[in-house]
């Protein structure tokens, strides 16, 4: 296959670079998306770009190719975790939740929550004193609070409200890793 063939069908690598997950899988850039959309659009793309059809091409065909196919993996993998998207979008509108860029990174949690988080650590502790019953029962509670502030960050995207979406989406990770925390209690009392 030409170098000529391989650019129509496809963007070029530089081209790429500046496409979104969202455009690079022909969605639009939102949070609530065509699950059957995403997964037509990523076979469809997946199958044109894919490595093994450039085998007998140049080496830059290949190149193209692999960086291309890894570009939309990347892209499917973090569309389809609706927790990926989300942090996704919010990167897309300048707030990085992985980051701790004082300007772009994720917002800081106040001291009043970082307190409650201590204390909510030592409920754990306290619970795993208790039994398991006791832990059970804390973890559907942070379950539960889990999945709100997921929707509440949601909601907070489609306002448009990015900022209160990212503070949501950092509270979230915090308690992700409570729960964590609660299930690996719960392993070791079994």
């Amino acid at each position: 296959m030409s170098t000529a063939r391989v650019a129509a069908v496809s963007p070029s690598p530089s081209e790429a670079e500046g496409l979104d997950h969202f455009a690079r899988l022909g969605l639009p850039r939102r949070f609530g998306i065509d699950r059957d959309a995403l997964e037509d659009g990523y076979l469809e793309r997946a199958q044109r770009v894919h490595p093994d059809r450039f085998a007998g091409a140049p080496a830059g065909e290949r190149r193209a190719a692999m960086e291309q196919s890894a570009a939309l993996n990347e892209g499917y993998r973090t569309l389809r975790d609706p927790v990926l998207r989300a942090e996704y979008l919010c990167r897309l509108e300048g707030i990085d939740v992985d980051s701790s860029d004082p300007d772009k990174g994720a917002p800081q949690m106040g001291q009043a929550f970082l307190i409650e988080m201590i204390e909510r650590r030592e409920a754990v502790a306290e619970a795993e004193a208790s039994g398991a019953a006791a832990l059970d029962e804390l973890r559907g509670n942070i379950d539960d609070e889990l999945e709100e502030t997921f929707d509440a960050a949601v909601d907070a995207l489609e306002q448009p409200d990015i900022d209160a979406a990212a503070r949501g989406l950092v509270k979230r990770r915090y308690l992700q890793r409570l729960l964590d925390e609660i299930d690996q209690a719960i392993a070791e009392t079994e």
